[in-house]
């Protein structure tokens, strides 16, 4: 019994040894995992080409992010098949579009823009929101007192009336908004409005000729600056 012990005792220590030795033994690198690397993004981690599929909607995906004006993301919560008819509806009457995301195609195509700080809003059954209307279009619609005005006014409207839908965040133009900033842009007057404030602020503090200047046809204003141009050309040579 006492050599039997010795022996299982000696055979723990030689597999304890041996393990030991191997864990210390540098693992070969996966030739396709090396060629992904060196691929960049145009393999996958196992050095596969990316399905179509897959690349079809990276390119969706990064299409919405840059050509909108809005983005915004929502949550979807077990949407029927009629009430995502009725939601599409309502949001193409405020001139926006859904389209319901693959958490990780979308993620990667939000990682590659100026947006990426969205990613962590990114997270269960996503939904974006995009919408392209210029924001005199959205301020007209919004002074047309429309059922649905169009823009971001309309998209909120729409949003806060589906009780499965829950709006998280998103971006306008180049800037980054939470819910709370969505409010507030919807508050705010539009572009004329703020446009008309700042001439009259400018008449009333002495800068009527200014204004006068601006509202010039560009063509008459190149034309006197030219001239002005030419007439100190023509000082200077005299002098």
């Amino acid at each position: 019994i006492a050599a039997h012990s010795v022996r299982s005792l000696a055979a723990v220590r030689q597999y304890a040894s041996t393990t030991q030795i191997l864990s210390k033994v540098p693992v070969p690198k996966n030739k396709a995992a090396v060629a992904a690397t060196a691929a960049g993004k145009q393999l996958t981690n196992y050095g596969k080409a990316f399905r179509p599929r897959k690349v079809f909607l990276h390119h969706a995906y990064t299409n919405i992010l840059n050509s909108n004006r809005i983005l915004l993301i929502c949550q979807h919560n077990n949407l029927s098949v009629e009430e995502s008819i009725k939601l599409r509806r309502d949001l193409t009457a405020a001139g926006a579009e859904m389209t319901v995301v693959r958490l990780g195609i979308f993620s990667a195509a939000l990682r590659e823009t100026r947006y990426a700080n969205l990613a962590p809003l990114v997270n269960g059954p996503t939904a974006i929101i995009s919408c392209d209307i210029s924001p005199e279009e959205e301020e007209e619609e919004a002074q047309s007192f429309a059922k649905v005005p169009k823009g971001l006014s309309g998209i909120r409207r729409v949003v806060e009336k589906h009780n499965k839908m829950i709006l998280l965040g998103g971006k306008v133009d180049d800037a980054l908004v939470s819910v709370e900033d969505m409010k507030k842009l919807v508050e705010m007057p539009g572009i004329q409005t703020l446009r008309s404030q700042v001439a009259g602020l400018l008449s009333q503090a002495g800068g009527g000729r200014l204004v006068q200047v601006l509202r010039m046809n560009p063509t008459l204003l190149v034309m006197n600056l030219d001239a002005h141009a030419k007439s100190g050309g023509d000082d200077a040579t005299k002098a």
